[in-house]
């Protein structure tokens, strides 16, 4: 062998079969990667020879550029070699030594083969733990790299302390020493045929410099001895190439018969998977028809066994139905001249015995002489196919049957002959009895409505000119008697081989009726149907384009929010029919009063809105409106009676008040709830002030809740005193409630006692917490009197006011007489006057007494004193006050009322006495009962016991005569 370059051979296998297959590995050989050269997918694998000193001038390149099954084999046979090798060089230091001992110092002989031998072993020790299996290539490489090194250092160790013994020993056996050295190097060079790199270097390191020492030395004998191991070396060094050249070719005449072992089960694998999963069953045929071959697909579905299905045996699961007609179109192709493919459907049955579509086709195969001589087909399953065009064509006919129940009109237009054929149904919709004999397309287009005509032929002209092949258009069209029918036609063009059109096929539908479904839905989604005016969603609408407009020239947009006074007192005495006759007479005065491009909408229950858009700076809108509300306002008649219109207002200009539709309802409603407080027939005018009033008010509401849910309402009592004899005669449960910061009166919650239902709830808590006072002073034996507590008007709205009151007390077994509700004029006045009256009647008749509160400063008549059955009057602290303070008018209409009570037999309670001339004026007037800070302020029930228990009449009776003080 001789030195020269380091090549690599790429060796290829490629697979017979038309599809690349899956890689597969043998036990001890792994492919490596795949070198550019060959074709993609196929195997390849690098095995490199060796040719010269490219490998011992570069050996790590050879590593890394070895394959994983070269490194795998050279792994697995040096494994078991090198620490072969090791005890070889084991025992030759150890006979160089004992050779040498003696001749040289010690520490030459034994000390150097002692060193040498420990790192063999250790290096053995090293090799023999490795694992056998398992080991990657990356492992591999370094375990060579390291053997590389190992070689190097080893053998020179080996090499060099040869030299030396060599060079101090006796001339006479240095040519025994060199042998020593030399047979050394030579047999682990034989034990390094795997990996011959590291072979060379042994040789190199190990013998080489005993060699040149005996070359130049001037003995003959010694040189011709290293002569004869240059020689040697030589020969080692070619049985090394050639042995790992052997090495490589058995490598590679194993991975290609691997591959193909591979090849030809990937192959077998490939056709029995094409055979098996092809959805087709593929069979083959004798010249005469008999099968000779059948998938075993066959017998999955059918059930029949393959030898049974050979032949003519198949006939036995063809249906019945379809046996006849595909024995004929079978034999017909079987004696054909010339052979054509044959193809047919029919049904087989299946394993469950339910049967399946299926088409059948064969191709003959000729022979030398053109006859044939077999035939090759495949089955297809097509009954999804087959189902489907049953589907169709059954959908088909059912919309053909439902086309004529629908009464929809089918039309058949030829493109050449300008003519439209009209099915039957075309009379009966439009009218016209000629269709029946067909018409020219022009005399259609002059039917359709001359605003929708041109968009019908641009439509059906660009569908013909597009290469549509459907188009869908709606349109209105003229009938017979001159009604406008709304139609939608749906077209389909039909076209010859060139993709010219020839036809247009298609149906017409009447959608008359639901186009004005249609739009009676849109009206209905924005007008109100009772008052025919805009209802809450156009009303947004119109009110977000004034704004607009409004943002948009510089001017303002009005909105007035309006609510009929005592709507629901209409509603409940006259029935619903009366109210919704108010609600569209107020809806009829709106649309004549209002201005032009203004808006007038009912929001709901008897709310209604007026949007004024687009008012110029400087206009007198606030007489606009007023002028507006004074139209709508006056007497109007319901069978016969009539009833008066009064409206309580609130109006807010955009975009002063508000920026968005939301903040002007808000600033609106904020007016109309201010100007209802006012009375009726009101109108306000939106101030920031309402939003603060409004503010509070919600803080009152959420007050009121957390008292009531955190049970902090309780009575406090105020007494009340005869004037005549000074005895307290009874007190006045009066609400007061516990604030975190102290005690509160019923001011600091005033929208409560206002809210229909908080006030509700807050009498309820005042009735439950008076008659467990009352109890308990029974149970101590006092006796209060009468006890007096308030109904506010959200009592009186409910029908139930008097059962609240009655059932409480007969549930804690106290008379009713007890009891004095305290009822404001107000009340007499509300919306509710029948429940007042009932309610009032109710409780008197059960012995409770009835005391007006706040005489003189509402709106309570003389015929509302008669009307009501009212016990007492409580004449207003206000006139009190004046009383004797150079105020006639005052003095004198307090004489009156208590003249006027004692005239119709009804006590009188005159409120707020604070001072001993107040007392002495109206007991000299004749007032029955008087109640103030003079006699007591309010004070939590604990404390009424002790002071009706101290009570002096004598002590008060003298203060009210001016005699002493309290």
């Amino acid at each position: 062998m001789t030195l020269g370059s380091w090549d690599e051979e790429k060796l290829c296998w490629r697979s017979q079969s038309p599809r690349p297959t899956k890689r597969k590995r043998s036990k001890r050989f792994f492919l490596g990667s795949l070198p550019q050269s060959c074709p993609p997918l196929v195997p390849i694998i690098h095995i490199a020879h060796h040719r010269g000193g490219t490998m011992i001038i570069n050996p790590f390149r050879q590593i890394a550029q070895s394959s994983e099954a070269v490194l795998l084999e050279q792994f697995a046979s040096l494994r078991t070699q090198i620490p072969l090798m090791y005890a070889l060089m084991t025992v030759n230091a150890a006979f160089l030594a004992f050779a040498t001992y003696g001749d040289v110092p010690n520490s030459h002989s034994i000390g150097g083969a002692v060193v040498l031998c420990l790192i063999v072993a250790i290096r053995a020790i090293v090799w023999i733990a490795r694992p056998a299996t398992a080991v990657s290539a990356a492992k591999i490489r370094r375990y060579l790299r390291g053997t590389i090194v190992a070689s190097v250092l080893l053998s020179g160790a080996f090499g060099g302390w040869g030299l030396l013994l060599l060079s101090e020993t006796d001339p006479s056996r240095s040519a025994a020493i060199a042998l020593y050295v030399f047979v050394g190097a030579i047999s682990c060079c034989y034990c390094l045929q795997a990996f011959p790199v590291a072979g060379w270097f042994v040789l190199l390191f190990g013998a080489l410099p005993v060699t040149i020492k005996l070359l130049l030395s001037k003995d003959w004998y010694l040189v011709a001895t290293g002569v004869d191991f240059l020689v040697a070396g030589g020969v080692i060094l070619r049985s090394l190439a050639n042995s790992h050249t052997g090495f490589v070719q058995l490598l590679q005449s194993r991975i290609e018969m691997s591959s193909l072992i591979a090849a030809l089960k990937r192959s077998q694998e490939h056709y029995r998977y094409s055979v098996e999963l092809n959805p087709q069953i593929p069979w083959l045929s004798d010249a005469g028809g008999a099968l000779t071959e059948l998938s075993p697909r066959w017998c999955e579905l059918t059930g029949i066994s393959l030898r049974d299905g050979l032949g003519w045996g198949w006939l036995q699961v063809v249906h019945p139905d379809d046996l006849e007609d595909l024995q004929i179109a079978w034999l017909a192709a079987l004696n054909q001249e010339h052979g054509e493919p044959a193809d047919a459907r029919y049904r087989l049955r299946l394993t469950d015995g339910s049967f399946r579509w299926f088409r059948a086709r064969a191709f003959p195969r000729r022979g030398e002489d053109g006859k044939v001589i077999a035939w090759y087909g495949n089955l297809e399953d097509i009954d999804d196919q087959v189902v489907a065009e049953l589907a169709l064509q059954e959908s088909e006919e059912r919309y053909r049957l439902a086309s004529q129940a629908a009464n929809d009109i089918i039309w058949d237009l030829s493109l050449e002959r300008n003519h439209i054929d009209w099915s039957s149904a075309a009379a009966t919709v439009l009218g016209y009895p000629g269709m029946l004999m067909g018409t020219t397309r022009d005399w259609w287009v002059e039917r359709i409505h001359p605003e929708d005509r041109e968009q019908v032929l641009t439509k059906l002209s660009s569908a013909l000119r597009a290469g549509l092949s459907h188009w869908v258009e709606e349109f209105r069209a003229i009938a017979a008697n001159g009604a406008e029918l709304h139609l939608i036609s749906h077209g389909y063009v039909v076209r010859d081989g060139e993709g010219k059109p020839t036809r247009v096929i298609g149906s017409l539908q009447d959608v008359t009726r639901q186009k004005l479904y249609e739009a009676k839905l849109e009206w209905a989604a924005h007008y109100d149907a009772l008052t025919e005016l805009p209802n809450r969603v156009m009303f947004n609408e119109r009110l977000e384009a004034a704004l607009k407009q409004a943002e948009e020239t510089g001017r303002k947009a009005l909105l007035v929010v309006l609510d009929i006074d005592r709507f629901k007192a209409i509603n409940d005495d006259w029935g619903h029919d009366a109210g919704d006759a108010l609600l569209q007479e107020v809806a009829s005065r709106l649309r004549r009063m209002l201005p032009e491009g203004s808006t007038a909408a009912r929001l709901g229950g008897d709310e209604f809105a007026i949007i004024l858009p687009d008012i110029k700076p400087g206009s007198a809108v606030e007489l606009v409106v007023e002028q507006l509300l004074s139209d709508i306002m006056g007497p109007a008649k319901f069978e016969g009676r009539q009833f008066d219109i009064s409206v309580s207002a609130g109006a807010a200009l955009g975009l002063a008040d508000g920026r968005t539709t939301r903040e002007m309802h808000k600033s609106a409603d904020l007016a109309l709830y201010a100007a209802k407080k006012d009375g009726v027939g009101r109108l306000r005018w939106f101030r920031n002030e309402l939003r603060e009033a409004a503010r509070r008010e919600t803080l009152m509401l959420h007050d009121a809740r957390t008292a009531l849910s955190e049970d902090r309402i309780i009575p406090y009592y105020q007494p009340k005193i005869c004037l005549r004899t000074g005895a307290c005669v009874g007190f006045e449960a009066l609400l007061r409630w516990h604030h975190r910061y102290g005690l509160r009166p019923p001011a600091s919650i005033a929208a409560a006692l206002e809210d229909p239902g908080l006030s509700v709830q807050l009498t309820d808590r005042m009735l439950d917490r008076v008659i467990g006072d009352v109890l308990y002073w029974r149970d101590i034996g006092v006796d209060v009197g009468l006890v007096a507590i308030n109904g506010s008007a959200g009592d009186f709205r409910q029908g139930d006011f008097a059962d609240r009151i009655l059932g409480r007390l007969s549930k804690a077994g106290l008379p009713a007489s007890i009891i004095e509700l305290e009822v404001t004029e107000t009340v007499f006045v509300s919306q509710h006057v029948k429940n007042v009256e009932d309610i009032l009647n109710s409780l008197s008749q059960a012995g409770a007494t009835i005391a007006l509160d706040d005489f003189g400063t509402g709106y309570a008549s003389l015929t509302h004193l008669k009307q009501f059955p009212v016990d007492t009057i409580k004449i207003d602290r206000s006139f009190i006050s004046r009383t004797g303070k150079a105020q006639p008018e005052d003095n004198a209409i307090v004489r009156a009322v208590i003249g006027l009570a004692k005239s119709l037999g009804i006590s009188t309670v005159a409120e707020g006495i604070e001072t001993p001339e107040q007392a002495a004026r109206l007991a000299k007037k004749g007032c029955d009962l008087g109640q103030g800070f003079l006699f007591g302020r309010p004070m939590p029930a604990s404390k009424v016991a002790d002071v009706l228990t101290s009570w002096d009449p004598t002590s008060v009776r003298a203060v009210i005569d001016g005699r002493s003080a309290l």
